[in-house]
């Protein structure tokens, strides 16, 4: 996630003819409103799925199988229905949509100099560059062999992670 989006402020860094190496988000007057009108929604936003359940929360957490290993989460576990339709929280632009090897799509949407990230994606309906609005379903979420269906999804500004639960409603 870190690289992607490091990826993705140089490469919108040198389309504005700025400083490639920059680990910030060089906005444009739309960009900063975009991202002004994003703030001003903290602890408003839509969740990502109509209904689920938070199974990982941010930050430091233990291990289920082994309560002596510490992890540190950068986002959320959202567990939900399966089919369940993956919804933009916020009006943006779909920044990436990165499929790795023996792993699901992520979808990374770009509000000024905030990034929303969805993973573990079964479906992706948006292509890189498309307008999204909130609530617009850019995906399913996939459901492994044991029938578990989560979606991880976060928050960054610029390139450094913020909790979710300050940003969505209610969590």
């Amino acid at each position: 996630i870190n690289r992607l989006i490091r990826e993705a402020i140089a490469a919108s860094n040198k389309k504005a003819g700025k400083s490639e190496s920059s680990s910030d988000f060089s906005l444009t007057p739309e960009a900063k409103l975009i991202a002004k009108n994003f703030v001003a929604n903290k602890g408003k936003l839509p969740w990502p799925v109509a209904k689920g359940v938070v199974k990982v929360r941010y930050g430091t957490q233990r291990s289920l199988i082994d309560p002596s290993v510490e992890f540190n989460s950068v986002g959320v576990k959202i567990a939900t229905d399966k089919g369940a339709k993956v919804r933009a929280v916020f009006e943006g632009e779909v920044m990436t949509i990165a499929v790795h090897k023996n792993s699901n799509p992520i979808v990374l949407i770009r509000h000024g100099n905030y990034i929303t990230i969805y993973r573990n994606l079964f479906k992706v309906y948006v292509r890189k560059g498309d307008k999204v609005s909130a609530k617009q379903e850019i995906g399913e979420v996939f459901t492994n062999n044991e029938g578990e269906t989560m979606l991880g999804f976060g928050v960054f500004k610029d390139s450094q992670p913020e909790n979710p639960a300050s940003w969505l409603y209610k969590m």
